[in-house]
């Protein structure tokens, strides 16, 4: 209770209380005190962040489903890209568009970052980010500076306070590993997901997705301004400093005088005219140097034609997804009347979704070749 309230100190002190009744018995109940002192040390991490909170300006907020959050990060190209394969994570591109990171799970069952390098316009194989992490947790959600050096992710282990943590970590070129990483303070983590920090240096603005206090499916995207070097929150009012950790509001982390709901609508003004230069009602790769954005850059009648064949088999895949979501939520929460007569219907919608996936991946790479060779008898 102490601990969910922010109320760090107090959880600590309930957490050693309780640990020394189980040690004080007869006989000690070692393992169960063992059990309880990951979360006293969480307690104590907590503690030391909420007392050095840092000093942020965080000029804007909106609230997204979680599925695509990262459409609402407004950055320039110069910072790079984000793109998500599934629901599991998210590939960040670099601005050169020849590197990309992103977590993916290894043998253990845990998501480990890895890194692949554009050679002759192929992406090599997935090679493992040198990254000291502790044996236990899930590393993701990498965002990779215009350096090249600095590295950015979310982990679930490395001490985290609650579901993923935000780490920065510096890659050392001498013997081509990361440096310990360094667990990021409040207000970006708190004791929920704090995910996917951002920075657009050409713009000093930065993101970062977190689902405190959000509903299930509901992430909160925070745009913030980068503190050149740390700023703690001067205050001994142990209440100011709780409120600043869990952001409860954004003005209250303005300077005084200082409208940066102007500053703001500036910056998204400036990065949406320069993405605006090009029409874009989708984003469609022919190959790494060839990129369509509209129907009219498509040169071969049948290749168009193989393009909205995809899309028609996108429509069906998702209504196909949402119809199997609910049934599978039925099913689950149904008496056994109404799981007797799911339980051929799910299946045969798997059956059905996987064929899909299949016909949809065929006809993506025939609309690619087709383009491909008509462009090729053009020359």
């Amino acid at each position: 209770m102490y601990y969910r309230l922010y109320q760090f100190n107090k959880a600590v002190k309930a957490y050693q209380m309780q640990i020394d009744l189980l040690m004080k018995n007869k006989k000690p109940q070692v393992q169960a005190a063992d059990s309880i002192k990951p979360f006293l040390k969480g307690a104590e991490n907590a503690a030391r962040m909420l007392s050095n909170c840092e000093n942020i300006q965080i000029i804007d907020s909106v609230i997204v489903d979680k599925k695509g959050f990262f459409k609402a990060y407004l950055f320039g190209e110069e910072t790079g890209t984000l793109k998500q394969i599934d629901s599991t994570t998210v590939i960040y591109e670099n601005q050169l568009q020849d590197r990309r990171f992103f977590g993916k799970k290894d043998a253990s069952g845990f998501f480990r970052l890895y890194s692949q390098s554009k050679i002759q316009n192929q992406w090599s194989g997935d090679k493992p980010l040198n990254l000291p992490a502790d044996s236990v947790g899930n590393d993701n959600y990498p965002f990779v500076m215009p350096d090249g050096l600095t590295i950015y992710y979310a982990s679930t282990g490395n001490n985290s306070i609650g579901g993923y943590d935000l780490f920065v970590s510096r890659y050392n070129l001498n013997n081509d590993v990361y440096l310990a990483p360094s667990q990021m303070g409040m207000p970006f983590n708190s004791i929920y997901n704090d995910y996917m920090l951002v920075i657009d240096e050409v713009n000093n603005i930065g993101y970062f997705a977190s689902d405190r206090f959000q509903p299930e499916n509901k992430v909160v995207i925070y745009t913030f301004i980068p503190n050149s070097e740390f700023k703690s929150i001067e205050s001994d009012d142990e209440q100011v400093l709780m409120n600043r950790a869990k952001i409860t509001s954004i003005r209250d982390t303005w300077l005084p005088d200082t409208d940066y709901r102007s500053q703001l609508r500036k910056i998204k003004a400036g990065i949406e005219k320069a993405q605006v230069k090009v029409k874009k009602d989708f984003t469609f790769f022919i190959n790494d140097s060839i990129v369509y954005y509209t129907l009219a850059d498509f040169e071969s009648d049948a290749a168009k034609k193989s393009y909205l064949q995809s899309k028609d088999l996108e429509g069906k895949i998702q209504t196909l997804e949402n119809q199997l979501d609910v049934q599978r939520k039925t099913f689950a929460e149904g008496n056994s009347a109404k799981k007797q007569s799911l339980r051929s219907q799910i299946p045969a919608n798997e059956q059905q979704l996987e064929t899909l996936y299949k016909t949809y991946k065929k006809t993506l790479v025939e609309t690619r070749n087709t383009e491909i060779k008509y462009l090729r008898t053009k020359k």
